[in-house]
């Protein structure tokens, strides 16, 4: 089954933990961030610091001697080295695994809110809401009517190359499906306009096409989208992407 992922998400935020600011700076701030999405990584100053502990006296930060005066605490999170990943989360299956558990549960605390449907449903009611406003699907959704693709490039760049290698629904090679991309600005906007007639109408439309849809469910769906829309609309720091994921 095809699920269509919609995050809202701070990335210049998420960028400045992950690339710029110190690793003790970093868990000081998520550990005080609240989010409901399943994180693999605790960010615990607490437990952090016997771990950084351990690396400053290991041979794998002592055998360099410029990090004899330098503390592994001013490190940021996405510099750290697979050998000193190795000595901090000696217990994960490898350095990889921990450079990803410690990126994705550092992404999932800047999603402001997510929204996670069957692409199906999703595509079809995004169709009946372009029919009953009279729109041009094209001015906000694809050819397939799945939400617009904005600007390729992503936002912050130097975000990009992190985002792609180590957010494990992100995957290039998986076949028809562009697995992430950031979505347009026509798209939100189009939401955001969106009342609650315009979502009354159109749940009766999509179930009028489908005799298996429930009316009740299909206004929660698209009140569902509108509130993710509103959510990037009332900050200029976030980005909507979109995910195409099998499960």
């Amino acid at each position: 089954m095809m699920v269509l992922i919609l995050d809202i998400v701070d990335l210049l935020q998420l960028h400045e933990l992950w690339g710029r600011r110190p690793i003790i700076t970093a868990f000081t701030r998520l550990e005080q961030r609240q989010t409901t999405l399943v994180c693999d990584m605790d960010f615990n100053v607490d437990s952090l610091l016997p771990r950084l502990s351990r690396l400053k006296n290991s041979p794998e930060w002592r055998s360099n001697r410029a990090n004899l005066m330098s503390d592994p605490a001013r490190i940021p999170m996405g510099s750290l080295s697979e050998e000193y990943l190795s000595v901090l989360y000696p217990e994960a299956q490898s350095p990889a695994s921990a450079r990803q558990a410690l990126f994705l549960s550092t992404y999932n605390h800047f999603v402001v809110i997510q929204y996670r449907e069957t692409e199906q449903d999703v595509t079809g009611l995004l169709q009946s809401l372009a029919q009953v406003r009279a729109i041009n699907p094209g001015s906000f959704l694809e050819t397939s009517y799945l939400p617009r693709a904005g600007a390729a490039e992503w936002i912050p760049a130097e975000i990009t190359d992190e985002i792609r290698s180590l957010d494990a629904r992100y995957d290039a090679t998986e076949a028809g499906t562009p697995a992430a991309y950031v979505v347009a600005e026509d798209f939100w906007t189009t939401l955001v306009k969106t009342g609650a007639d315009d979502i009354e109408r159109a749940a009766r439309h999509f179930c009028q096409q489908d005799d298996a849809s429930d009316a009740d469910a299909c206004r929660r769906q698209l009140t569902a989208l509108v509130d993710v829309a509103q959510a990037w609309n009332r900050s200029p720091s976030v980005v909507g992407l979109c995910y195409q994921v099998i499960e």
